[in-house]
């Protein structure tokens, strides 16, 4: 099958530096060509990449992007040229899976017998405008069922596939001999993470246990996704109460290998998000390294912990019950061991990029044995006409 990937305009590809959504794209397509499919990535230029490349396989065609703005509006302007570069640079494929806001553009080209867009982090207001697309996929039952319920003429087209990590070359760690038990965020600082919730609920538990360390790792820069007067906030509410050898916030790290140090030296990995979560890649990424986790009880993160085998759900937004999954971690370590164990095999079973790049390839399938679908000898043709 030939499979071809239409990035977004603001980072490169594969990336150097954060990007949680082109970092799992760099999984999948690796996946997929381990598979035996044909895969092409369009993406921006930058960083000192060529055009043209071919890498692991995969062939690499780049044009010129936009960095990324912050009013939603102006990043999907800035971004045009790009999109329409894009689609006119596209080359034949079976198959065309969008991840740009822009993916409506492509609704008839010719050079593509399906194509489907993914829901990341787009204004899902605007949904009805991917209607001329085969495919809406999403991270989480939550978002899907979210889409219908804004887009009920396209519920149809609408399936829920997991975000993914490849887990080849990760293995069942050693046992972390640290008295102190760490814990661990890494994300944005943003309202809907929730991160207030988890700083002053560890504050709470850390009066009462002075052997727990947390750990907040994320952009502080607007440029970086980051939000500074929260930062401040938090920075000044861990003064305040004196928590600075308990507390700390630390920069970013986009190094992949940097990263996978720093959650090797935690113990438990915290999502404490209040609203909007698809499937938290961070989350999934401890996950291979063997982390017990301690996530909020949303309804998009219920497929990420097997609560009370591979980690715990708190109430979402409620202080009282994450200081007491707090207590209760810090008096069992052994359960935190345990627990880290269970979310490495859970991780591997139904997040790795091998199983779910299988999962695209038989919904693709499906879509190309459509009646109407014209084979691919034939130019690509691509008819219009609901899936059913």
């Amino acid at each position: 099958m030939k499979i071809s990937f239409a990035l977004g305009h603001e980072l490169a590809f594969p990336p150097s530096r954060g990007g949680g959504v082109n970092s799992l794209l760099g999984s999948l397509c690796r996946a997929l060509v381990a598979e035996g499919h044909t895969v092409t990535a369009y993406s921006p230029l930058g960083e000192g990449r060529p055009a043209r490349e071919t890498v692991d396989g995969i062939q690499h065609i780049r044009l010129k992007g936009a960095p990324r703005r912050s009013n939603t509006l102006v990043n999907a302007v800035s971004g045009l040229p790009y999109a329409l570069a894009v689609r006119a640079a596209l080359e034949p494929c079976d198959v065309l899976s969008c991840h740009l806001l822009h993916a409506f553009l492509f609704s008839s080209v010719k050079t593509a017998r399906v194509i489907t867009h993914t829901l990341h982090r787009d204004p899902k207001p605007f949904l009805r405008i991917y209607q001329g697309l085969d495919r809406i996929y999403t991270g989480s039952e939550a978002v899907s069922h979210q889409a219908r319920q804004i887009a009920p003429a396209l519920a149809h087209k609408v399936r829920t596939v997991h975000n993914c990590v490849d887990f080849e070359g990760y293995e069942l760690p050693a046992l972390n001999p640290e008295q102190d038990l760490r814990f661990l965020f890494v994300g944005r600082f943003s309202e809907d993470k929730g991160v207030d919730v988890l700083i002053r609920a560890f504050a709470a538990g850390a009066r009462q246990e002075p052997r727990i360390r947390l750990s907040l790792v994320g952009p502080v820069e607007a440029r970086d996704g980051g939000d500074a007067r929260l930062v401040e906030k938090y920075r000044a509410y861990i003064e305040a109460e004196g928590l600075q050898d308990q507390i700390e916030i630390a920069p970013p790290i986009f190094d992949r290998e940097r990263l996978d140090e720093r959650i090797r030296q935690s113990d438990v990995v915290c999502l404490p998000s209040v609203r909007g979560e698809t499937l938290n890649m961070s989350i999934i990424e401890s996950m291979r390294l063997a982390k017990c986790l301690l996530v909020s009880d949303l309804p998009a993160n219920a497929p990420l912990v097997q609560n009370g085998v591979s980690g715990l759900f708190a109430k979402t937004g409620d202080d009282s019950d994450w200081t007491a999954r707090i207590l209760h971690l810090a008096g069992n370590r052994d359960q935190v061991s345990a627990f880290g164990k269970s979310a490495f095999h859970h991780g591997k079973e139904a997040f790795s990029a091998v199983q779910i790049a299988r999962k695209y390839v038989r919904d693709f399938n499906a879509l190309l044995q459509h009646p109407m679908r014209a084979p691919l000898a034939q130019g690509h043709a691509r008819l219009s006409g609901s899936l059913q």
